[in-house]
């Protein structure tokens, strides 16, 4: 019997077969050069996309921010519903950049390029802050949003990395649990912070929870809903960068919690890189 039009190796005499053995060695390693360049000529075009795609929103965020702070001075003679207007514009533009910002986490993240800036922040005004933008979200998928958030927690984190792991997070269990209820729950015990996302949507099968934080997995077999695939695979990066870790519970049908734990201080300097991604 053959095999992809050659003979097996082991009816070839010796020196032929080692022949084979060598060209088909040769043939691998060059398709496995080839994979190589494909994904690095990848991540550069995500990479210079990215840049492309956030630098001319940057003017255009700061005339919105200062159109609005100009329009809410002027109380007597702005309309309120063009404050309203410009406050949504404002949202719509920093919604744009954080998402040419998650591709930029993408492609850092692929070359190992990831590198945290931690400062003291309140966590419990800036969850509270994400959520804030999520209400007309939830509003539009007729899914009320709890917020059970614990005050006055305060942490040494990257305010940009975790208000992404928030969104991404948020994002999916409003799109995965439409017209469900969805809370997000924040505690502390003085050492570390939890953050819970749960859902009672459509839930997650446990074959799919094993590849869920895998870089471009989507479930779509039960939504049809669209996007890049990497929310989770970013989130699950920047908590591992930051010494935490993130897990899913879920039961399909009965929807899903997400689970963020990490420190209210900073892991060790060199900890806060990341190793670059396989694949």
């Amino acid at each position: 019997m053959t095999y992809g039009g050659h003979a097996p190796l082991r009816d070839l005499p010796e020196k032929d077969a080692s022949d084979a053995a060598a060209s088909e060695l040769a043939d691998l390693r060059r398709q496995v050069e080839e994979l190589r360049q494909a994904v690095r000529a990848r991540d550069d075009f995500i990479a210079i996309a990215a840049h492309e795609l956030r630098n001319p929103m940057a003017p255009i965020l700061g005339v919105a921010e200062l159109a609005l702070t100009t329009a809410r001075k002027a109380k007597g003679t702005c309309p309120p519903r063009i404050v309203v207007l410009l406050e949504r514009m404002q949202r719509l533009v920093q919604e744009y950049v954080g998402r040419a910002e998650r591709l930029l986490h993408v492609s850092r993240i692929g070359a190992g390029n990831l590198r945290l800036e931690p400062s003291s922040l309140d966590l419990s005004a800036l969850v509270l802050s994400v959520a804030q933008r999520y209400e007309v979200v939830a509003a539009r998928g007729r899914s009320r949003l709890d917020l059970d958030v614990q005050a006055g927690v305060i942490a040494v984190i990257d305010q940009l990395a975790v208000e992404e792991i928030i969104e991404n997070l948020l994002s999916n269990a409003l799109k995965f649990g439409i017209g469900s209820p969805v809370t997000l729950r924040l505690r502390s015990n003085g050492q570390s912070a939890q953050l819970d996302v749960q859902d009672h949507g459509i839930g997650v099968s446990a074959d799919q929870q094993a590849r869920l934080f895998g870089r471009f997995e989507q479930v779509v077999a039960q939504h049809g809903g669209v996007g890049f695939g990497i929310g989770l695979w970013v989130a699950d990066r920047l908590v591992t960068a930051m010494g935490g870790r993130i897990a899913v519970s879920s039961r399909l049908g009965e929807g899903s919690t997400f689970t963020v734990a990490f420190p209210l201080a900073p892991p060790e300097p060199d900890r806060m890189t990341h190793e670059p991604a396989s694949g």
